[in-house]
């Protein structure tokens, strides 16, 4: 009765080796699907980046519009914020006290480069004198500058492009897809 009893015991179960093994070959499957997330040169970190860009985009145009206020964008080198134009002081002032368009750091190695209706802007960081001014704005009339900005990343030839039009709509170009 002993032997019958060891002998259900040794086989209900799963042994330490079997165990091991199933764990070695989700490993495997695990990283493999990755692997091919890699290899297809989908960079996740730039289409976040660019897709929070838009949304600011998107939240500002809008808010110009139902607000009757003109609204900017302001581009440094590493860095973007949104800007309102003060009728009362004639002067663009960084819109800080409202989260979504408060001035926003790239992540490191992603860097910005900014065309205005057609012609490349030089991206400079502003010296402590310097006025604000944007270089992209966004009218209350519905208006906006014509532009386009590209998000690329260091040693990656990825890149986020998002064309804004005169009217207002964006045109957005993923990384790993054609235009």
């Amino acid at each position: 009765r002993s032997r019958f009893i060891a002998g259900l015991r040794a086989t209900d179960g799963f042994t330490l080796i079997e165990i091991l093994v199933v764990l070695v070959i989700i490993a495997i499957m695990t990283s493999a699907a990755l692997y091919r997330i890699t290899v297809t040169g989908v960079d996740r970190g730039l289409d976040i980046e660019g897709d929070r860009f838009c949304d600011v985009i998107a939240a500002a145009t809008q808010q110009s519009g139902l607000e009757g206020r003109d609204l900017g964008l302001r581009f440094l080198p590493d860095q973007y914020e949104v800007v309102a134009y003060s009728a009362f002081t004639n002067e663009w002032r960084p819109l800080a006290d409202e989260g979504n368009y408060e001035r926003h750091s790239l992540p490191a190695g992603v860097h910005l480069s900014l065309e205005v209706e057609g012609k490349v802007t030089v991206l400079k960081p502003p010296a402590d004198k310097d006025p604000v001014l944007p270089q992209v704005i966004l009218s209350a009339a519905g208006d906006t500058t014509s532009y386009r900005v590209v998000l690329s990343r260091e040693g990656s030839e990825n890149t986020y492009t998002v064309e804004g039009m005169a009217d207002g709509t964006l045109k957005v170009t993923r990384p790993g897809s054609k235009p």
